[in-house]
Formats: C-alpha cells, sequence, structure tokens
C-alpha cells in the first residue's frame, strides 16, 4: 500500500526547537534517513522528524501533542508496530536513549523500517524450509529409485552365475554371459556412486576402521577393474614397495577410491593403451599414482576435477560413460581417511595422473595372520530359506545355492515365511526387506521370538543400503546386511564361514 506523501505538510510544519537541535544540526535531524521522535515522559510526541512523518504515516501536525501508544523501553532495540491507514502494517525497529526537553524529562525514539527486512527474512526462512523438505524427498527417491533399480539386477546377475555353474561350454555364450555380469557390475558402482555422494558430501558416512595392508586393497581394486583393462587390450603395469604397507582405514572404502581412480583411467585410455599403478613410501605417508596415457585434461579442468558433476569434453555418444562424481567420491574419501589427492595432466591427448597420500599405521607389531583357507575347501552344506517377493530373483538365487549343494526353500512373502521356517528349521535365511504387507523387518522381529529358531542366522537382502537402513535391519534382530545385487561369491563366503 502507497503511503500519503506529505513533504509539504512536513516543509509548513516543521517546528523550531534550537535547544535540542541547534541550528547546524538541523539539517542533519531533518534528512536523517531514521525516523526521530522526542517524547515527553507522558508519552505525549513533542517533535517527528520527517522521516519519522513519513514512517507513522501522518504530517507533523496530526503527530504532535499526540500520545504516541508504543511503550517506551530506553537502553535497548525492539521491534514495533506502525499501523497506518487502511490497516497496513509497518515493522520498525526502535531504540531509546534519554534527553531534557523544555527542561523537562523526555525521550529520543530512533525509528528504523525493516518491513523489508522482515519480509526478506520470512522469504528467506521459507525458502530454506522448501529447500530442506525438498532435499529430504530427493534423498527418499534416490533411496527408492536404487531399490527398485537394484532388483531387476539381481535375478540378471544371479542368472549368469548359474550359467556359470550348470558348466554351459560354448565359447560364444560364455563371452555373452561375461558381457552381461561385466554391464551389471558396472551399473551396480554406478547406483552405489549416486547414493554414495550424497552421503559423503554430508558427511553421513562412518568410516569402519581398521588395520588393513595396502597390497589387499590395491590387489582387489585391480580385480574389480582388470576385465575392462582385458577388453580394451590395455597394457598395465604394478610396482609396489618391497614390504607390507599398513594403513589404519576403512578397507570398502580404500578399495572404492582405488576401483574409481583404475576405472577412471582404463574409461578414458584408448584400446592398447598404457596404465600404471606405483607406490612409494616417505616417512609415515604412503604415495600411491595412478597413472594413465589417455585423453588427458585441458588446464582449466584441472581445479575443478574433484567438483561434483565436473566431467571433460566428450562426444555426443557419450562413450566412455560416467555421472562426473567418481573423482568427487576419491576426494571425500580420502580426506575422511585424512589423506590428500591431487590430479596431474600436461594437456589433452597427454595422459593424466592422479596421486593419492595417506597416513601409515605406525604400529609396527601388526600381522597380517594366518591366510583364510579358500572358499571351496570349507564349503559345507547350510540349509537355506530364501524370502524374496521378486518371484525370479527368489527362483534364481535358490537354484544358485541348490547348484551349490544347499538345502533350500523359498518364500514370497511375510507369513509364509515364518511358516516355512518353523517347518523347515533354516540354519539361514536371505530375507528381502521390501515385502508386501508384513515387511522383512517384521518377519525378522517374530522369528526372532522363536525359541526354535535361536541358531538360525537372519541376513537382510535389500536394495536399501544406506546407515540408517543398516542400523534398522540391526535392531530388528538381522545379523548381516547385503545390498542388491548380492554377488554370489559375498553370500558363499557368509554361508562357509557360518558352517
Amino acid at each position: 500500500m502507497s503511503t500519503p506523501d506529505f513533504s509539504d505538510a512536513i516543509s509548513r510544519d516543521r517546528p523550531a526547537h534550537p535547544r535540542l537541535f541547534p541550528d547546524q544540526l538541523r539539517s542533519l535531524v531533518d534528512q536523517n534517513a531514521d525516523g526521530l521522535l522526542v517524547v515527553r515522559h507522558d508519552g505525549v510526541i513533542v517533535f517527528a522528524n520527517p522521516a519519522a512523518q513519513h514512517l507513522l504515516g501522518r504530517p507533523a501536525k496530526a503527530l504532535l501533542g499526540q500520545m504516541f501508544g508504543t511503550p517506551i523501553c530506553p537502553g535497548r532495540a525492539a521491534e514495533i508496530d506502525l499501523p497506518l491507514a487502511g490497516g497496513a502494517v509497518r515493522i520498525a525497529e526502535m531504540r531509546v536513549v534519554d534527553t531534557v526537553w523544555d527542561g523537562a524529562p523526555a525521550y529520543i525514539a530512533s525509528l528504523r523500517d525493516i518491513t523489508e527486512h522482515r519480509s526478506l527474512e520470512e522469504e528467506l526462512r521459507r525458502k530454506a524450509h522448501e529447500l530442506a523438505e525438498a532435499d529430504r524427498r530427493k534423498d527418499e527417491f534416490l533411496a527408492m529409485l536404487a531399490h527398485e533399480l537394484r532388483n531387476p539386477l539381481v535375478p540378471i546377475l544371479n542368472a549368469v552365475e548359474v550359467l556359470r555353474l550348470a558348466g554351459v561350454s560354448d565359447p560364444l555364450v560364455d563371452r555373452q554371459r561375461l558381457v552381461i555380469a561385466r554391464q551389471v557390475r558396472h551399473m551396480k558402482r554406478l547406483l552405489d556412486d549416486l547414493l554414495d555422494v550424497a552421503r559423503i558430501t554430508r558427511g553421513r558416512v562412518r568410516l569402519t576402521r581398521e588395520p588393513v595392508e595396502l597390497e589387499t586393497v590395491l590387489g582387489e581394486a585391480l580385480e574389480i577393474c582388470r576385465p575392462a583393462i582385458d577388453e580394451k587390450h590395455q597394457r598395465f603395469s604394478l610396482s609396489l614397495l618391497g614390504e607390507p604397507v599398513w594403513l589404519l582405514a576403512d578397507p570398502t572404502r580404500l578399495v572404492q577410491i582405488f576401483t574409481n581412480l583404475l576405472s577412471n583411467a582404463v574409461r578414458f585410455t584408448g584400446e592398447g593403451g598404457e596404465i600404471t599403478l606405483t607406490c612409494e613410501r616417505h616417512d609415515d605417508r604412503v604415495i600411491a599414482r595412478v597413472k594413465d596415457s589417455g585423453i588427458g585434461m585441458a588446464p582449466d579442468l584441472l581445479p575443478r576435477v574433484f567438483d561434483l558433476f565436473v566431467q571433460s569434453e566428450r562426444g555426443l555418444d557419450r562413450s566412455e560413460g560416467g555421472l562426473g562424481i567418481g573423482l568427487t567420491l576419491v576426494k571425500a574419501l580420502v580426506e575422511q581417511h585424512g589423506g590428500t589427492v591431487a590430479a596431474h595432466s600436461d594437456g589433452p591427448g597427454r595422459g593424466s595422473e592422479f596421486v593419492v597420500t595417506l597416513p601409515v599405521l605406525r604400529d609396527a607389531g601388526i600381522a597380517a595372520g594366518p591366510a583364510p583357507l579358500p572358499v571351496a575347501a570349507r564349503r559345507q552344506p547350510v540349509s537355506v530359506l530364501v524370502v524374496d517377493d521378486n518371484v525370479d530373483a527368489a527362483q534364481v538365487l535358490a537354484e544358485l545355492l541348490e547348484l551349490s549343494g544347499h538345502p533350500v526353500r523359498v518364500a514370497h512373502e511375510g507369513p509364509a515365511a515364518i511358516a516355512e521356517a518353523l517347518a523347515f528349521r533354516p540354519e539361514v535365511v536371505l530375507l528381502d526387506i521390501g515385502l508386501p504387507g508384513m515387511d522383512g523387518y517384521e518377519v525378522a522381529r517374530r522369528l526372532r521370538q522363536e525359541t526354535a529358531l535361536e541358531g538360525t542366522r537372519l541376513v537382510a537382502v535389500t536394495g536399501y543400503g544406506q546407515t540408517t537402513d543398516r542400523l534398522r535391519s540391526q535392531a530388528a534382530g538381522f545379523d548381516h546386511h547385503l545390498v542388491k545385487p548380492v554377488d554370489f561369491a559375498d553370500v558363499q563366503r557368509l554361508l562357509a564361514d557360518g558352517a
């Protein structure tokens, strides 16, 4: 609502009070952007500068001699509402100091219009709430998306494993089986990265630190990337230290770091290119370098290469793939381990190098211990109940387990799973959480109440893999939490360890 222009009335009704405002200060008082009122102790207004008249929406002749209806609080600032004509309200900040007016005690009240400021604050609060709510819904959507996308991957990956265990020896079938397995695992890594980047950049990922030997970590990362290296006929060389190097770290996350770096090197290096992984030690730090002869990076990309969603220039076919989040994950995880990572390149077409520096565990008394026996040597039949509402996923997993020599039964919903468990008395229950009706959490709680199943191990097999999901499954009574698509080798190790 517009405010009337009282400039003419202000000029006509301006009183002079030389004892309070000498002539040399009058122009400063009149031109002050803050409203200035002089109010006697009995609440009567005896002076109002032009800014005060504008804020109050009345000329001086309508203000002088009137009561100021707002309580006076000397010595501190207060927010007050200033009613205007037509029901409009201005919000003002008022500061009050003591003075003397015509020989009597009075107050000077300084008024500053903060209506727009408060409106902006309210708008910012509203926007912040909307962003927080959108962020929450996004996290829920990502979790749901990962669950729904992982579910179809499970029967595909297990079906490939069934073909392998069934002894199908046709070379063409073998090649296609390897292609399917490789692409499914690639999709799984993309899904994991997509969810991890949100959690890690917000500091929601807790590292599970333990003594880990660097060579073991690098070996696991290389095993994951080796099929892609071989497919592109790239030359790979590995140079390790001549002695064991121990780190206090999360082994899963370390494998993720070097898998991402090696995958990037493979992706951005052409057929027959060269990739090297070398390690060196300097005092209490170990330095690992992943170098390739690939497409390299422009100088302007290097400072931003670890930023989220930053990617190098590529063709419309996006033949190199990727989401532009792998290096963001690498940087966040390396820094969580107390290390650093840097990128180097001599320019486009001249390859890239990524240098990871990590602190070494100083305790020299750590021993690796005896090597575990191969899974095949320890394998014994373990009775398993598979519970999954995805009929294909349950059936294929059951066939895999049967081919491996384990007695298996299958259920597709909660009540049937409980009845089957009581009848079958399985040693292990592979239980999907996202069941219709009675979910996996409730099934687990009920199974834990049955004394006949005290020795049964409950394994959550689910598309939900965030920290909160793992904590919730633990609280429901699960012994293990596996995220789909589960590598059958992990299931075999779990069954072998239990046996």
